[in-house]
């Protein structure tokens, strides 16, 4: 994963299209010079795809200051206004407000919501970046407090974590369609009788949106039974229906680890649109996997998805 990312990190900041193995065979070191924002006048440090590589290995993830980079997104995927209110005044005049037009710049003109905070309380335009944070933060800690896994608190905190995710993909969703409705990029194509509404949809439709209205493929066959399980598993664990449920922690393991392979379905969406990748998103791809390490040497059998037992014991019967 570092190896994919640092080639994913080397074609977005040097602006080129090549493979890994072509990569490997480029030493020359380039710089980048940025002529606004915050590191105005500034020089990056050499890049390439090794540095890229060594950094990335060394840190356990992106940290694009620490090569003097300014951190790259989508600004209508990840460009977020965030305002804390504490206090509401009125008068004569009316009533103080704060009030974003980011959504029009990201979405268009005649994108109809202007948000608008008037007391106290918090404004945001887009949840993304910070579900990201969320869900890279609340994996992390659950693997460092597994100690406490039997404990309800622990088991709860899990049930989150797996909704925030399938959510996570489900605003990538709602994000491309409404963008492709209100200000489609060059290419693009909306069409509603092929795409349907965006509310009442099967999931497996809004994969297909990607395709209906960029026409490039996502190519996510190895990381679409990760996803299929989790989203199951979060439809079990918000409706309990039926109302059992049995976890092991060895499954528990299986589960953390295949929210990375969501992290993966997320960056091809981007690269399949042709937008930039975050920095967060990176990061949460490069979570290390947890490793399920038993208390004692117990001979042990291997978990049979197939039979009805463990989790497995807990659901309806597949049809």
């Amino acid at each position: 994963m570092i190896s994919y990312a640092s080639l994913l990190l080397s074609n977005q900041y040097l602006r080129k299209n090549l493979s890994i193995k072509k990569w490997l065979a480029q030493r020359q070191e380039l710089t980048l010079t940025y002529h606004d924002g915050p590191l105005n006048g500034q020089s990056s440090a050499p890049l390439n795809y090794h540095i890229f590589s060594k950094s990335t290995r060394e840190l356990g993830g992106f940290e694009p200051e620490k090569l003097n980079l300014m951190e790259q997104h989508c600004d209508w995927m990840d460009g977020s206004m965030e305002i804390k209110l504490n206090f509401h005044i009125t008068g004569d005049d009316g009533i103080f407000s704060v009030e974003s037009g980011d959504l029009q710049n990201y979405y268009g003109k005649d994108y109809p919501l202007k948000p608008a905070l008037q007391r106290e309380g918090r404004l945001y335009t887009s949840y993304q970046p910070q579900l990201i944070r969320r869900i890279i933060k609340d994996r992390n800690r659950l693997i460092q407090n597994s100690s406490n896994a039997l404990d309800d608190d622990w088991v709860f905190d899990l049930r989150d974590l797996i909704s925030n995710v399938i959510s996570l993909v489900e605003i990538a969703f709602t994000q491309l369609y409404i963008k492709a409705e209100f200000d489609p990029l060059p290419g693009w194509k909306f069409s509603k009788d092929k795409l349907g509404e965006r509310h009442a949809r099967r999931t497996k439709d809004k994969f297909k949106w990607v395709y209906q209205i960029t026409g490039q493929q996502l190519n996510i066959e190895a990381e679409m039974p990760s996803f299929d399980n989790l989203r199951e598993l979060r439809n079990h664990l918000m409706h309990f229906d039926p109302p059992s449920f049995v976890i092991t922690i060895e499954e528990a393991t299986i589960w953390l680890n295949q929210i990375l392979d969501v992290a993966m379905i997320l960056i091809k969406m981007r690269l399949a649109i042709g937008v930039a990748i975050s920095k967060d998103l990176i990061n949460m791809a490069l979570q290390p996997e947890a490793i399920f390490v038993p208390g004692d040497n117990t001979p042990r059998k291997p978990i049979d998805n197939s039979k009805n037992e463990n989790y497995a014991s807990s659901i309806w019967p597949k049809k």
